[in-house]
């Protein structure tokens, strides 16, 4: 799958949420998420425009591998694929077992709601702020684009953010590993 997806810098979470409740959105799911990002051990995923995350929620995690960013004007398209479990350690445990580094740490805040076939984040980023996502999993890139578009002008989104939560820490200067829990 592909996943087509626009970050905005929110003029306001609380505004965002009022008006996904007005146009009839459904909300999903309000969680705390802890994205672990790993450093490859012999490739610069800086370079490549590569990932590698865990993301931790609830005791459950998904490893999630995303590819280069593909070109587009407002939306970002890339290759996504996710395996989930049930066990955030022993899922870390062979990332690290395999050579992978912890290169950063990304918390936020999350609320997910559904309106018609985009799903809409709105993300509470410790040390970025509020930011909402609008993202469709789809093999049409091109028609996904047309729909992000049209919600963002309905949530009257206009600061269009390119970057990643990643990258938006790095270059912040607050990225960097974590101490490890006990």
């Amino acid at each position: 799958m592909i996943e087509v997806e626009s970050k905005f810098k929110s003029p306001g979470n609380e505004k965002i949420e009022k008006a996904l409740a007005h146009l009839g959105a459904k909300k999903i799911a309000s969680v705390d998420m802890e994205d672990v990002y790993f450093a490859h051990p012999s490739k610069d995923f800086g370079k490549s425009d590569e990932a590698l995350r865990l993301r931790k929620i609830d005791g459950a995690a998904e490893l999630t591998y995303k590819g280069p960013r593909m070109h587009s004007e407002s939306a970002k398209a890339r290759e996504e694929i996710t395996l989930k479990t049930d066990n955030p350690l022993t899922a870390q445990r062979i990332i690290e077992r395999l050579g992978f580094k912890e290169f950063c740490v990304v918390r936020k805040r999350r609320s997910s709601y559904i309106l018609d076939k985009l799903r809409v984040d709105v993300d509470d980023v410790e040390g970025l702020g509020e930011y909402v996502e609008l993202e469709v999993l789809t093999e049409s890139p091109e028609r996904a684009e047309q729909l992000v578009e049209l919600a963002r002008k309905e949530l009257a989104l206009d600061r269009l953010e390119k970057r990643t939560y990643l990258e938006l820490l790095i270059e912040s200067g607050s990225a960097g590993t974590r101490p490890r829990e006990a």
